[in-house]
């Protein structure tokens, strides 16, 4: 995609509510691919967990500098109703750089998405109802190192963009979940099969989902 590019999609209001989902889902992973492959981005990547003092193969140690990075330099506004607006990892990243970050949650999945999966880590994000009421409201992102951790073990990683107090794991309540990445042969495993910090049976209510919907392996070692 072209430096810069913010793609504006109108969405009608009448479509059936996973009509619409699918529709961002496609724009979203899209985007995360554009940028994991956008050299740009990977090596701002790789200055990211250079400043933070990440040693090599400290898997744990790169996903929280990123995510603390994301958390603390991209600023959180809303989109006018009904618009959607979706911009590259790189035109994310500019718009830091230049003082004029904007985006909604979309946007911090789409820019952490890029960085995790630009240096190696496969990502994919969970459209969730965290109010409880039925309704989908906000995007996260999660990922998985390859070794299992002695935080998270081998398990699915809730990662929490919008909010700078949030830890890596940590969540806003949870309710029901919407798989956003499709190509089920690349997911093996739940988000989190125990509690952390707020995110709770999140694990449960992934595998109640058909895998047909499910996360991608993005970045995924054969």
């Amino acid at each position: 995609m072209k430096d810069g590019q913010v793609l504006q999609i109108k969405l009608n209001p009448n479509l059936p509510l996973e009509v619409r989902f699918e529709k961002i889902v496609r724009i979203l992973v899209d985007l995360i691919e554009d940028g994991m492959r956008d050299q740009l981005v990977r090596q701002k990547a790789i200055e990211i967990v250079n400043a933070a003092g990440v040693r090599g193969h400290d898997e744990i140690g790169e996903i929280r500098a990123i995510t603390k990075w994301v958390q603390t330099h991209m600023v959180y506004r809303k989109e006018p109703i009904g618009i959607e607006y979706f911009s590259t990892g790189r035109r994310l990243l500019k718009d830091i750089a230049n003082g004029v970050s904007a985006g909604d949650c979309d946007d911090f999945v789409i820019l952490g998405g890029s960085l995790l999966g630009s240096i190696g880590y496969p990502v994919g994000a969970l459209i969730v109802d965290s109010s409880g009421d039925g309704v989908f409201n906000h995007v996260m992102l999660v990922t998985k190192t390859f070794s299992p951790s002695k935080e998270f073990g081998d398990n699915w990683i809730p990662v929490e963009l919008i909010y700078p107090e949030f830890e890596l794991g940590q969540s806003v309540p949870v309710s029901k979940v919407y798989p956003l990445m499709a190509e089920a042969k690349h997911f093996d495993g739940p988000v989190a099969k125990r509690s952390i910090k707020g995110l709770s049976g999140i694990g449960a209510l992934i595998s109640k989902h058909p895998f047909g919907k499910s996360l991608s392996g993005f970045g995924r070692k054969e």
